[in-house]
Formats: C-alpha cells, sequence, structure tokens
C-alpha cells in the first residue's frame, strides 16, 4: 500500500498505454462529429454537481458502447464518461448492458467496493481524473476521438483505444481556458458583437458563481445541452433545474438511437433472408412447372408398356399424337413402377406449384411488416428500447397469450413475459387502468387493473418493483419506472407487438432487487 501513485501531470507523466491493441472497427455510440464537445466550463459545472458523490463507494461499472456508467452506494447515484461524445455528468440512466462486458470494463470492474477519494480538473481544461485507492481514471476530451486511461498504483497504465495521454496540469487554471467557441456564441449573442478579453473574463467569473441549469436545444438535428440560457440558439424545447438532467436526455437519446440502430440492423439481416427465400421459392415454382410434363411421360409409358422393353434406359414409342417420342427410363426400374415414381414427382411438383403464390403472398407481407418496422425506428428511435424481440419459433395454433398476474392487495396486477403477452395486456387494458414499464430499457408491461378506483401508494410501489424485476434492470439498486393511465397509450402504426408511446408519464424510483 504505501507504493506511490503514478501522477498525471505535465512535470512527472510519461506513461503510455500498454500494448498494442486494434481500434475497433464498429463503435454503435459514436456521435455523427456535427454536435459541439462539452468545453472545459461546462466540464467544470458538471464536475460540481457531481461532487456529493466524492466519498461514495462503487458498486459496478457498466460499458454500453463507448458509454461508461459508474454506479455508486453510501450515498448512492452514478455518473457517465463518454469518451466519444466528450462528455461527463452525473446520470439516473439505466440503459441494458452487454451480457458479457468489455476487456476495458472488465478493468475498470477491478475498482468496484473502492471508495471515490476525488474528482479533479485540469484547469478549465477538458481532463477529468477520477481518483481511487488503487488507480486513477483520467477522461480525455481534447483529442479528437477522446479516451479514457486506467493508471493503477501498480503495474501498466491502460487506455480505452490507441494513443499516449498527453500531459495535463491539474493545478488551477485559468478559467478562460475553459472557454470554447460555443460559450463564446452565447456571449457574442447577448453583446451582439465579438467580446473582449475583460468581458471574457469577467463573462467566465458569472458563469462559475451561477447555480447550473440544464436547457435543451436542437442542432443539426441533434440534442444539444447548455448550463444557461444561449439566446443565439433561440428559446430551448426544454428546461431542467439541473445540467446533469439536460445532459442526461441527450445521452439516452444517443443510447436510443444505438439500440435502434442494432434493431435495424437485425431486421435487415432478416429481410435479407426472406429475399433470399423470395428468389429460391421463384427458381422452385420454375422447377414445379414441369409437373404436366411428368404426369404426361407417365401417362404415355403406361399407355405403350407392351412398347417399351425391360431394362431400357431408352425407347421410341408412338406418342399421343401417332408421331414417334424417344423417352428416358430408369433401367433399374421396371416401366410400370417409373411411371409411379413420375406420378409421385408430378404430384409432388403441382403441390409445390398451387403452393408458391401462398408462400409468396406470405413471404411479400412478411417484408413489407419487417420493412415499416425499420422505417419505424429510424423515424422513432425512442421506440427502441420498449421492444421485446418474440421468439422465433411459431406455433400452428397458438392459444391466447395470458400475463402472469399478481394480486396487490385487492387489486389484479397483469405482467407480460413476451411481446404477445404484452400486447394481450394492451388488448385488455380499461382507460383507468394504470399502466408500468422500466424506463429505457426491454421489459414487461405491467397493469394495475383498478376498476376505476384510487391505487394506494403501496400497490403502485409493489407494482413498480414488478415491472423493475422483469426487464432489463433487473438486480440494480435504483430503476426508473415510467407509469400512466393506459388512456395515454398510443400504439404507433406499424409497430411490433407490445409496442407504445406514451402521451403523459410520471417516473417512480424503486429497487431492482425486489422480485415475485
Amino acid at each position: 500500500m504505501g507504493t506511490r501513485r503514478p501522477k498525471v501531470s505535465a512535470k512527472d507523466n510519461t506513461s503510455k498505454p500498454a500494448g498494442k491493441k486494434k481500434p475497433r472497427k464498429r463503435e454503435i455510440l459514436r456521435p455523427n462529429g456535427k454536435i459541439p464537445k462539452m468545453e472545459g466550463l461546462e466540464l467544470y459545472k458538471a464536475k460540481e454537481e457531481a461532487e456529493e458523490l466524492v466519498g461514495a463507494r462503487l458498486a459496478k461499472v457498466h460499458q454500453i458502447g463507448d458509454l461508461f456508467f459508474l454506479r455508486f452506494f453510501d450515498p448512492p447515484g452514478a455518473l457517465v464518461l463518454d469518451p466519444s461524445g466528450k462528455a461527463f455528468h452525473r446520470t439516473e440512466l439505466r440503459p441494458p448492458a452487454p451480457p458479457r462486458p468489455p476487456s476495458f470494463c472488465q478493468l475498470l470492474r477491478t475498482l468496484e467496493g473502492q471508495p471515490l477519494l476525488a474528482l479533479e480538473q485540469a484547469g478549465f481544461d477538458r481532463v477529468l481524473r477520477l481518483r481511487f485507492p488503487e488507480a486513477d481514471l483520467v477522461l480525455d476530451l481534447r483529442p479528437r476521438s477522446g479516451n479514457l486511461f486506467f493508471f493503477p498504483k501498480a503495474g501498466e497504465p491502460r487506455a480505452l483505444r490507441e494513443g499516449q495521454f498527453k500531459p495535463a496540469d491539474f493545478g488551477p487554471g485559468d478559467p478562460l481556458l475553459g472557454i470554447g467557441p460555443e460559450l463564446r456564441k452565447g456571449l457574442t449573442a447577448k453583446l451582439g458583437r465579438a467580446p473582449n478579453e475583460e468581458e471574457l473574463r469577467s463573462f467566465a467569473q458569472e458563469l462559475l458563481s451561477s447555480p447550473p441549469k440544464g436547457f435543451l436545444w436542437r442542432k443539426n438535428g441533434e440534442p444539444m445541452a447548455t448550463f444557461f440560457p444561449r439566446p443565439d440558439l433561440g428559446e430551448p424545447f426544454k428546461e431542467f433545474p439541473t445540467f446533469w438532467e439536460a445532459l442526461d436526455w441527450v445521452r439516452e437519446e444517443r443510447i436510443f438511437r444505438a439500440l435502434a440502430k442494432v434493431r435495424i440492423e437485425e431486421l435487415e439481416r432478416e429481410l435479407a433472408r426472406k429475399k433470399r427465400a423470395l428468389e429460391a421459392l421463384a427458381a422452385a415454382e420454375k422447377e414445379a412447372q414441369a409437373w404436366l410434363s411428368l404426369k404426361e411421360k407417365a401417362d404415355l409409358i403406361l399407355a405403350r408398356l407392351s412398347d417399351i422393353p425391360k431394362g431400357a434406359a431408352k425407347a421410341v414409342i408412338e406418342g399421343f399424337d401417332g408421331k414417334p417420342v424417344e423417352i428416358e427410363l430408369d433401367p433399374s426400374l421396371p416401366p410400370a413402377l417409373y411411371a409411379q415414381t413420375l406420378y409421385k414427382r408430378a404430384q409432388k411438383l403441382r403441390r409445390t406449384a398451387e403452393e408458391v403464390p401462398k408462400r409468396r403472398s406470405a413471404l411479400l407481407a412478411e417484408m413489407e411488416k419487417i420493412s415499416e418496422e425499420i422505417r419505424l425506428f429510424q423515424e422513432r428511435p425512442d421506440l427502441a428500447p420498449y421492444f421485446a424481440e418474440e421468439e422465433e419459433k411459431e406455433k400452428r395454433e397458438e392459444p391466447r397469450p395470458q400475463p402472469r398476474s399478481f394480486h396487490i392487495g385487492d387489486f389484479t396486477v397483469l405482467v407480460g413475459r413476451s411481446a404477445k403477452e404484452n400486447e394481450e395486456i394492451l388488448r385488455r387494458a380499461s382507460p383507468n387502468d394504470i399502466w408500468l414499464h422500466a424506463r429505457g430499457v426491454p421489459g414487461a408491461h405491467v397493469l394495475i387493473k383498478n376498476g376505476g378506483r384510487a391505487v394506494p401508494e403501496e400497490v403502485l410501489l409493489r407494482a413498480a418493483e414488478l415491472a423493475a424485476w422483469f426487464s432489463k434492470a433487473r438486480g440494480a439498486r435504483k430503476v426508473e419506472v415510467s407509469y400512466t393511465e393506459a388512456r395515454y397509450l398510443r400504439k404507433p402504426k406499424g409497430s411490433p407487438a407490445g409496442m407504445v408511446t406514451l402521451l403523459r408519464e410520471k417516473v417512480l424510483v424503486v429497487s431492482g432487487e425486489e422480485g415475485p
């Protein structure tokens, strides 16, 4: 324990990440590059909001794409580190994590159980250090791609992606250096002209002394969060009491798009399989057209049995039109038996020819449905977390889906275990029934059948716990659960089974550790 911690400073850090790790070819959460990244003062204000987690112990680390979620307890809370999106902030998001954590995530998990000793920014530069007893995490938002470094007390440093950490001075800095092009635009719009250095310093001090709030705009079609009003961007479409809540909105939308992208890729692969099946069907239909000629050949063989020598591979016989015709035979079979095999083949091909139009129609309908779903996710990526993939095996006669039923007090609570059961819950819902779903993650629809009665708080909370348990957030200490009256649910046209949008929404936070 007496080993000296490797410092990350301009004076003494020359460490390079160990190994030659190849850059990843695909990062599903990489932003499109058009959105302004977090500037030095913005990082400072985000750090300011996260300071209350200093002293908390790290409970779990999740990696989704290039996003890292660090969850703490005592006190509870979470941080998100986004090297690609150039951001850091407190968070309440709980996106579904992959079943197998990437190798860098596993490395960070070695810090689980350790307290967060400090959050330190390199002056007002875009570099943040999270100090733990056994290692430092350094989030470097300066380079084009952004990076995350792991500096252990003992052992070689590691990095999320290739690149050497450029030294940064973690001492006091000049606030003026924390003002980037976007903050300058905000002040320029406020003054009506380009600011001078004195005005920039005054602006920086004003921002540092003001409590951060959250404002959301759209820029290049993407959400953009700031912690102070930006008259140059017009009116914000949403405001929050804190900066991190606005940043959460931006991260959440990125996660939605990532989930939608994964689902679209799955659907496009399925669509390609259907297209290949359609091509195979066309080939089968062409082959099936020979059924009539096979039948006619069998009829001719039986009609001219006496003219066909046994064991012959070919024979010239009189056709039905009176003209000689050469036919091929199977020398290993008697002509009568060979004719029967031709009849069987002809019958099979005839059935195929009759079934092809039905199968083609079904395939085209399935392809249109898949195409509609692709278009839906392209237009509404926010629906992706509410998609529950159905089982691939289909039964000819499936019984009507029966959601699981629970009794909480004198209320019946229904829980869907599949997309079809979720759809069945929507069918059974009365306008005043209470619908619940773990927010932002795939999971079960939960419905409190209230018969128009008021739902006691303890019933609502227990139903929310069931929604958390039957979701991808199961086992988490805190899970956000959306709830609303069923009258405020809408099913988008062409959407998959069990998918809905909410016209109104309230949110509860419950434990994801309370099973049925």
